[in-house]
């Protein structure tokens, strides 16, 4: 069974688009044959520039390049992208509005054995500040070649956030892929999703199923510009946002600022983590994001609720 990092299979479209598309480059900081740019190194050698581990150079570099009428994409590791070159995304790329790609591989609070150093719980919350600035949230291939067709079509500022877990051709998200879509039939209690983290609301929904919770699922594909979450959210009572980030400044505090009128609870990432050096599953049960441990919270948040009503 094969298993693919969301990054690579980025890296790998792009070395075929590439083929007809004469003005994509791409950029990386030393980790091309971890974040899924070694691709378009080897299919076009001369449209490949290894930056070094020089992340903020890069960034900037890239934004010239865009400036000059190309098609850049930056990789590297969300944890050394987005912190490193904050300043240079915010000022050559948010505020310039230059047409350059961030590909943040390893993102989320999942590092394996790398640990904290590498891991990136909070990304969102930095490029979701950022005005002019699309952002992307992917949770299988699909959603990767869905994505990256689209920058292509209409390039503009713009992050795009893979996990470190690969994902085996089982563990693909049921349907389509749309920027934004239904799991699961909307529910008047629903599970709210975005990258990785989609899998494990559709595993928490299982064992809720099994339980008599019936809930919807609603995975959230790009977070900005946000599709018409607060139409696809109308009539239901009770929210649980789950994704692989800090539940502050992620697409929680995005659902939060729609003006519901449904109770919202955040399920994420605690505030006081900054990544640790673990097996997933591991990391995972000790902060309760396993589908079974999601699952006895929402559970035990309804009946919370149902008593109170009573």
């Amino acid at each position: 069974m094969t298993s693919l990092k969301l990054a690579d299979h980025c890296g790998r479209l792009l070395a075929q688009l590439a083929d007809a598309e004469p003005r994509l480059h791409v950029l990386d900081g030393d980790l091309a044959d971890s974040d899924g740019a070694i691709h378009v190194a080897m299919r076009h050698p001369e449209r490949f520039v290894m930056a070094g581990i020089a992340e903020q150079s890069m960034v900037s570099v890239a934004a010239g390049m865009a400036e000059a009428g190309l098609l850049p994409w930056v990789f590297s590791f969300a944890a050394f992208l987005c912190y490193r070159a904050y300043d240079q995304i915010r000022i050559c790329l948010s505020q310039a509005v230059q047409p350059v790609t961030l590909v943040g591989s390893h993102a989320g609070g999942l590092s394996g054995r790398n640990g904290k150093s590498h891991a990136a719980p909070n990304d969102l919350a930095l490029m979701l500040s950022l005005p002019n600035l699309h952002v992307w949230s992917p949770g299988d291939c699909l959603d990767v070649e869905l994505a990256v067709r689209t920058i292509l079509a209409a390039p503009a500022p713009t992050y795009l956030r893979c996990p470190r877990t690969p994902l085996d051709e089982h563990r693909g998200l049921p349907g389509a892929a749309a920027a934004l879509r239904w799991l699961a039939p909307r529910r008047p209690v629903t599970l709210v999703s975005t990258g990785l983290a989609s899998h494990w609301a559709l595993a928490a929904a299982r064992h809720l199923g099994e339980a008599g919770h019936d809930v919807g699922v609603l995975h959230c594909l790009r977070l900005r510009p946000l599709p018409a979450l607060a139409d696809e959210l109308q009539g239901v009572r009770s929210l649980f946002v789950i994704e692989d980030h800090a539940t502050f400044g992620g697409l929680a505090s995005l659902v939060h600022g729609l003006g519901l009128s449904a109770a919202i609870t955040a399920l994420g990432w605690p505030g006081d983590y900054s990544g640790k050096s673990g097996a997933d599953a591991q990391l995972l049960a000790a902060h309760g994001l396993t589908g079974g441990l999601l699952a006895h919270s929402i559970a035990s948040a309804l009946t919370a609720t149902s008593r109170r009503r009573d």
